[in-house]
């Protein structure tokens, strides 16, 4: 068998059913074999490669289980990269493979040669590079072993050219890869009992990994249980039902008054599978003399921070041997969370936050909110526009909300097909992007379009990079808005070009008809939102977006 065959064939059996690429001639046995298998792992042939990547993290946020990366060396895999470090800084696990140059090469400089280790070994959890044909697909399944265990992340694998069609054996059936689960010691265990028996303010900051499908029901238990209020980590507002009572509302990137004074009023903070991110730590100022509870499976993660309590163990099966144990909740916390939860509510109700365009994307945000299925999938790109329905949506169900907490741009509409490849149920996607978003991989429409994957875009354009101009005239004033305001071309002719339906929305009036279009589309739709560029997010001491 050829090596590039077996490769796949390892890939295949340890359970990878999803992969994208821009194919390239270093790798093309790998495409053959992808060819012979497509009934048994779909491949997904993208514009660039950013797409691809972004494709392929959007599969794993929803899945915890890494779609496959194919790329060739120098220009492509560089321009994967930003996947990649989104992967790792959001814990999605991801395999990325790199068609090399010839092994006999290697270290003079060969056409398009990159050094895959000191390129990509700061951004991802392990780079492979075989030494002969035979290790591929080893190396393949070791790749997805290393992407799912502990903390999950991206992973890299090299394929010299010269190897793809060496001769090996038939790689031995092992079966699909099993994450083994991280415990808890018992005297870890008993520490946190303690400290929880002892606070009388405690706050849940429930993060990425806490929103694995089988920590759901212990979170929501633990929740109730402890009677402490829940916030959710930057972007992982499905962690819990938004609905309950214990929700607080989401750490976002401009800080909310309640739930400040909810954390400094807490005398332990329950930091259950987040890496507190400086977006949810507000730069780590959040636990700065604070008494930490820290629950996650690695231990690089825990000692950032020096938690009271360390707990080195995933989530579910932490808070399915504790829950039990804790006495039952005061009164006094009950009624303070369910004071928040109504903070939330209000918080995130229309109607508190002046517009100045015609388009008010808070109304709109609820409109989508009671429009779609509990179920839907909801993409949010980079970019501050976002914030609005960050704010404004709610989720009650796990596995719904996708993006990327690193905050890169471009991630929306690859990001969309991801996830709609990853649930493959029929349930409505929806990518939320900015202009600027969309036009660094909004090519990635027409890949939805040839593969019939029929994604719903709504382009919210206010022709500017939002968060950059609001800090020039925040820092600067009104005369400072350089480099910033760029224009927009017709996105909806854009749209069609790439064969997606298309509308433009300029009046809330336009709205309700163009979105219930759009979602009886059959195929992938684009509704381009034409906003004030005054109202770059929902925020302002409740006053002016800006």
């Amino acid at each position: 068998m050829e090596a590039g065959a077996a490769l796949v064939e390892a890939l295949v059996d340890a359970g990878v059913d999803t992969a994208f690429t821009v194919p390239g001639e270093s790798f093309l046995p790998v495409v053959e074999a992808l060819r012979h298998q497509r009934n048994r792992i779909r491949l997904v042939s993208v514009r660039h490669e950013a797409g691809g990547a972004f494709a392929a993290h959007g599969y794993g946020v929803l899945t915890g289980r890494p779609a496959a990366v194919f790329v060739s060396r120098g220009p492509g895999a560089t321009n994967a990269s930003i996947g990649l470090h989104a992967a790792q800084q959001d814990s999605v696990p991801l395999v990325l493979f790199i068609g090399q140059i010839r092994s006999y090469a290697r270290g003079r400089e060969a056409f398009q040669e990159i050094d895959a280790t000191a390129a990509f070994g700061s951004m991802t959890k392990a780079v492979l590079e075989p030494s002969s044909p035979a290790d591929l697909p080893a190396l393949a399944r070791r790749a997805v072993e290393i992407a799912v265990e502990g903390r999950p992340g991206p992973v890299v694998v090299t394929m010299p050219r010269d190897f793809g069609d060496g001769e090996v054996p038939v790689p031995a059936e092992l079966g699909p890869v099993v994450r083994p689960a991280v415990v808890a010691d018992a005297a870890s265990l008993d520490a946190l009992v303690a400290a929880l028996g002892e606070a009388k303010r405690p706050v849940i900051v429930a993060g990425e990994l806490a929103r694995r499908p089988e920590a759901r029901e212990p979170l929501a238990a633990f929740a109730a249980a402890l009677g402490a209020p829940v916030l959710a980590a930057y972007r992982c507002q499905d962690v819990i039902d938004n609905e309950l009572p214990a929700y607080a509302g989401h750490l976002e990137i401009n800080p909310v008054p309640y739930q400040a004074e909810a954390v400094a009023a807490s005398d332990l903070l329950v930091v259950l599978g987040s890496r507190l991110d400086g977006i949810t730590s507000r730069e780590e100022a959040m636990v700065k003399g604070k008494r930490l509870a820290h629950v996650h499976p690695d231990a690089v993660v825990l000692a950032r921070f020096g938690a009271a309590v360390p707990v080195q163990a995933d989530v579910a099966p932490t808070l399915e041997a504790i829950t039990a144990r804790l006495p039952a909740a005061p009164a006094d916390r009950l009624a303070w969370r369910d004071g928040l939860h109504a903070h939330y509510l209000a918080f995130s109700t229309p109607g508190n936050v002046n517009i100045h365009g015609e388009m008010d994307l808070s109304k709109i945000a609820a409109a989508i909110r009671e429009t779609l299925p509990d179920d839907a999938v909801l993409v949010t790109d980079g970019g501050s526009f976002a914030r609005w329905f960050h704010r404004y949506l709610r989720f009650t169900r796990p596995q719904t909300q996708g993006g990327s907490p690193s905050g890169a741009m471009g991630c929306g509409v690859p990001g969309a097909i991801g996830a709609a490849l990853a649930t493959n149920d029929g349930r409505p996607v929806v990518a939320f992007v900015g202009d600027g978003g969309f036009m660094m991989n909004g090519q990635e429409l027409s890949t939805a379009v040839r593969e019939g994957v029929p994604i719903k875009v709504v382009l919210c354009d206010n022709e500017v990079h939002g968060s950059i101009l609001k800090g020039q005239l925040d820092r600067y004033g009104d005369e400072s808005s350089f480099a910033t305001r760029m224009g927009s071309p017709d996105f909806e002719l854009i749209a069609r070009g790439y064969g997606a339906a298309a509308w433009t929305v300029r009046s809330m009036d336009e709205w309700r008809p163009a979105f219930a279009a759009a979602l009886a589309h059959e195929g992938p739709a684009l509704i381009r939102l034409m906003f004030d560029a005054r109202d770059i997010a929902p925020y302002g001491n409740e006053k002016d977006a800006v």
